[in-house]
Order: C-alpha cells, then structure tokens, then sequence
C-alpha cells in the first residue's frame, strides 16, 4: 500500500456530480456551503479545486444550485421559528451568502418583523407584564436576533393586550 502522505485521487467529474445530486436533493445549500462540502468529503485530493469549481458553475448554470433560492428557504424556515432579521443575518454570513441577497430578503419580510416578535410573545408570556417581565422578554427577544426597536414594540403591544381597560 501506498504510504499515507501522497495525497488521494481526486474523484471522477461524474462522481462529484453524482454527490452533489444527492445532497442537494435533500435541501438547498449555498454554493459556498456546497464548496465546503465537496472539498471536506473528498480532503486533499490533487485537483479537486479545479473540478469543483466547473462542477459548482455548472450546476449554477443549470439553475440545480442558487444562492437566491437558499436565502429565500432558509429565511422562510427561520421565520417559522420565530428568528429575528439579526440572527437570520448572521447565521446567512456564515453560510458564505453575499450581503445583497441576505438584505434583499430581509427588507422584503421588513414589515412582518415585530408582528413575529409579538406572535413569539403571545406563545411565552401569559399575564402582567411589570419591569423584571419586560427585561426577561426584551433579553429573550434579543437573543432570538430582533432589533431593540423591534422588540420594544412587542413588548409594548403584549402590555396593553394584558393591561384591562379601565
């Protein structure tokens, strides 16, 4: 056998292709995302930057792999969980995804942001809302990645819901 420091053989286009394939079936990855994949799964083979990249413009070319469409699911998922535009911002960064696209679709959702955060506060909080309660909440929402603004104006909407008119 072959001593380990040579590095391994890179994989035919087809078994890259063919890899791809079954991870992108299963959901969308940014193309960054898909890169680190690619590279992981298969190390220090010789060449393989060459390949990956014409595998990667290849499948951009044949719309099979798009950093607009995984904005747009991964945002979408993320609002489901009731996550806030700063740490969906965050977590888009980290996926490699440019800053025009995470604000494209983050300026789209603008509206709904402190609706989500007081949906989210109907969920947990039941009851007065007195000062230790707001800063628990804001702290909470904070942490779920909505702005002080954002979070102030949920807070407030969940006082008056539990304040009876007088």
């Amino acid at each position: 056998m072959a001593a380990s420091s040579e590095a391994p053989d890179a994989p035919s286009a087809n078994e890259l292709r063919a890899f791809a394939y079954r991870v992108l079936g299963r959901r969308e990855y940014s193309v960054f995302e898909l890169r680190q994949r690619l590279l992981q799964k298969w190390g220090d083979a010789s060449d393989l930057d060459v390949l990956v990249e014409d595998l990667l413009e290849a499948l951009v070319d044949e719309n099979l792999l798009s950093d607009e469409r995984f904005v747009e699911s991964f945002a979408r998922s993320r609002v489901a969980r009731h996550q806030g535009p700063l740490k969906i911002r965050a977590a888009l960064r980290q996926k490699g995804v440019e800053d025009r696209l995470v604000a494209a679709e983050l300026d789209a959702r603008s509206g709904s942001w402190t609706d989500l955060a007081a949906e989210w506060l109907d969920r947990q909080h039941a009851g007065p809302v007195d000062f230790e309660a707001r800063k628990k909440l804001y702290r909470r929402l904070a942490n779920r990645g909505f702005t002080h603004d954002q979070a102030m104006s949920a807070i407030d909407r969940l006082s008056r819901q539990s304040t009876p008119d007088v």
